[in-house]
């Protein structure tokens, strides 16, 4: 019975926990950041799939290739989700921004849903 209850405790709290943890995620707004403060990143805008490239990792030839080459030939990238699609209208490729993200999933490439974007200096 002892036995029993050496792996009943652990396995029942895991499930507990693990259960849970949805419910504590549910009330919580999608987009988190409120625009205020720094960008959450700072990088090139290329306006054909809505990516943001770091500023680094950007070549000024980047901007005459198709998405699909790009993709191909660059790996640090991060597509980016706004809460409302007229927020990037009037920014063109090539042009520095900032973003400011509420959740960053780190996938491969990056998703990142946004509530500002900003022209840089």
């Amino acid at each position: 019975m002892k036995r029993f209850m050496k792996f009943l405790l652990p396995v029942g709290l895991f499930l507990l926990v693990t259960g849970c943890e949805e419910m504590i995620h549910e009330g919580q707004p999608e987009f988190v950041h409120d625009g205020e403060g720094p960008p959450t990143m700072e990088g090139i805008y290329l306006e054909e799939e809505s990516i943001l490239v770091p500023i680094e990792d950007f070549d000024e030839e980047d901007i005459d290739h198709s998405f699909k080459e790009f993709a191909q030939d660059n790996r640090s990238f991060t597509y980016l989700q706004f809460q409302d699609d007229s927020m990037a209208e009037g920014i063109e490729s090539g042009t520095k921004v900032g973003v400011w993200c509420g959740i960053v999933r780190e996938s491969a490439p990056a998703q990142a849903k946004c509530s500002k974007i900003e022209v840089m200096d």
